[in-house]
């Protein structure tokens, strides 16, 4: 009679699970961020004088809080196995990290400035 060890397979659940969800924010993030940098289609012939510009209207402008907060939401979506390890509330708690600095990722490129308060 052959015994499995489903303790740690069930200690081990968490930290994948909550993992598979913070990359999957992230990657929602990051793709959210750069069409808004550099998006694939050109806006209409004349760009609207209004702040911040449109999607396309700022020129190089959002590259940078771009890749920072690339940077960013990868680091969260890494310490979301970590935080993982810690059990359910971990994983929640990882997921959350990771979706709150997508979001602010998002604002702050879309304000075009690298710190989301400035």
């Amino acid at each position: 009679m052959t015994e499995t060890d489903d303790r740690a397979t069930r200690a081990r659940t968490p930290m994948w699970v909550g993992g598979a969800v913070s990359i999957g924010i992230a990657v929602v993030a990051c793709v959210m961020i750069w069409g808004l940098a550099l998006p694939v289609t050109p806006p209409s012939a004349v760009c609207p004088a209004i702040y911040p510009p449109a999607a396309g209207c700022a020129g190089d402008a959002r590259v940078l809080p771009a890749s920072v907060w690339t940077v960013l939401i990868a680091g969260a979506a890494a310490t979301a196995f970590g935080l993982g390890r810690r059990g359910w509330w971990g994983a929640v708690a990882g997921a959350a990290i990771t979706g709150i600095i997508a979001v602010a990722g998002y604002l702050a490129t879309w304000r075009m400035s690298v710190l989301f308060f400035v």
